[in-house]
């Protein structure tokens, strides 16, 4: 049986300087080893806090991120599925750890979502270097600038993995047809918009 000293998982967070929901995030998905004890509880052998300590050292920017993906309709919940299972490739295949995932079946232009204020929430009280998306849309269908620099206040950036350049010519092309796009989505509202004038 090894003998070597186990930490608890608050010591474990305090010495890594990460939150203790960021080091189960971590256990989950396998950046770290844990020793789950009858109780549920997780210990930490000393050499795998080494381990990850080093690995960070080698690092020497912080590759902590959270992932947001999003669709319009729940008929789109298996798209869903796929946005994060795409994303998690790209994040693991790229060096990051992934420190929560946050999904919503919403519109766009709403920007009362609850996980993207639960997202807003974590950002703005741990320290998270890069929020991942898989489209600009999905974030939000206007201000995604915006966001970004709100972000940015915070630390943290903005990384849309399919993103497309255009100039602001295509740019204000993109926005009327989601403005179109969004409103003829709509038509039982103004039908009954236009009846009462």
């Amino acid at each position: 049986m090894n003998s070597e000293r186990l930490l608890r998982i608050g010591d474990v967070a305090e010495i890594l300087g990460v939150t203790t929901q960021t080091l189960r995030n971590w256990c989950n998905s396998g950046y770290i080893n844990a020793i789950v004890g009858r109780g549920g509880h997780r210990r930490f052998m000393v050499s795998e806090v080494e381990r990850i300590m080093e690995m960070n050292g080698k690092e020497s920017e912080n590759k902590n991120c959270l992932l947001y993906c999003r669709v319009s309709t729940s008929i789109q919940k298996e798209n869903l599925e796929r946005q994060i299972e795409r994303l998690k490739s790209f994040t693991i295949s790229n060096g990051y750890t992934i420190d929560g995932i946050y999904k919503d079946i919403s519109g766009g232009m709403n920007f009362k979502r609850k996980n993207l204020l639960n997202l807003q929430d974590y950002y703005q009280s741990n320290r998270v270097s890069t929020v991942i998306i898989e489209y600009k849309d999905r974030l939000a269908r206007f201000e995604v600038d915006l966001l970004k620099e709100i972000l940015g206040s915070f630390g943290a950036e903005l990384l849309i993995v399919n993103a497309v350049d255009s100039d602001y010519k295509q740019e204000i092309i993109d926005d009327m047809i989601t403005i179109i796009i969004h409103f003829s989505s709509l038509p039982s509202l103004f039908c009954r918009f236009i009846k009462k004038i």
